[in-house]
């Protein structure tokens, strides 16, 4: 129900792709920053927050690849 809502929001199984990427990105780059500002167990549980948004954005990635192609099917 929900894949097909983002589906029909325009939401691709390839954004949410980059999503994925650009969240283990953000990641690195966050525990990097907050990292230099002194708070280093800081930013380590942030970094760690944001790069578990990765396997979130790929699992929704793979179901509405599923919806997409079951959808070409037809």
């Amino acid at each position: 129900m929900i894949v097909k809502r983002m589906q029909q929001l325009g939401i691709s199984s390839d954004l949410l792709q980059i999503l994925g990427f650009a969240s283990i990105f953000a990641s690195i780059a966050t525990w990097r920053k907050a990292k230099s500002s002194g708070d280093a167990a800081h930013a380590e549980r942030f970094g760690i927050f944001v790069g578990l948004w990765a396997p979130t954005f790929f699992a929704l990635a793979s179901e509405v690849a599923v919806v997409e192609n079951t959808d070409s099917d037809d």
